[in-house]
């Protein structure tokens, strides 16, 4: 597991010049897997999740805020410490942070989900933690794809 905390996160480079919008990236980095998007609200406490973070979980949506007691449950008892501890730091010294962590999963099984966070302070001055959330792919749904790679397809009459 990887748990990093960095007052120097790296800010977004600019893809004007190649005429690709945010909505368009946003597009590309939801296509083929889970990526959801969380904010914390550090004065309440409260925490909101996009529907996709809801669905790596395991957990019923709501728009409401999330019951951090049953999400926490899902994350493996080894890295919850790490993933609080690296939260609460980056809210207290107004920075970013970086996570792969592993969730409880069905039948004793795990999944790697990743989180970047950032501080800001609203146009309201509320202080705030935000970020992306995403659950990696299944490594044997890859090798799958990549076996089928080798072999010729068998719909394609122009191959000998």
């Amino acid at each position: 597991m990887k748990f990093e905390f960095s007052k120097d996160t790296k800010r977004p480079r600019g893809t004007e010049h190649i005429r690709i919008s945010g909505d368009d990236l946003l597009e590309l980095l939801c296509a083929h897997q889970k990526f959801g998007f969380w904010r914390s609200e550090l004065d309440t406490g409260h925490t909101f999740w996009s529907r996709d973070i809801f669905d790596i979980y395991g957990l019923p949506f709501t728009e409401g805020p999330v019951n951090l007691s049953a999400a926490n449950a899902i994350v493996h008892p080894d890295d919850l410490r790490y993933m609080l501890l690296l939260t609460e730091r980056s809210a207290r010294e107004k920075t970013g942070f970086h996570y792969v962590l592993r969730l409880l999963g069905p039948h004793g099984h795990h999944r790697y989900v990743r989180s970047v966070g950032r501080y800001r302070v609203t146009g309201e001055g509320r202080e705030e933690l935000y970020g992306t959330f995403e659950l990696f792919h299944d490594q044997s749904r890859l090798v799958g794809v990549v076996d089928s790679l080798d072999r010729p397809d068998p719909e394609d009459v122009s191959q000998p």
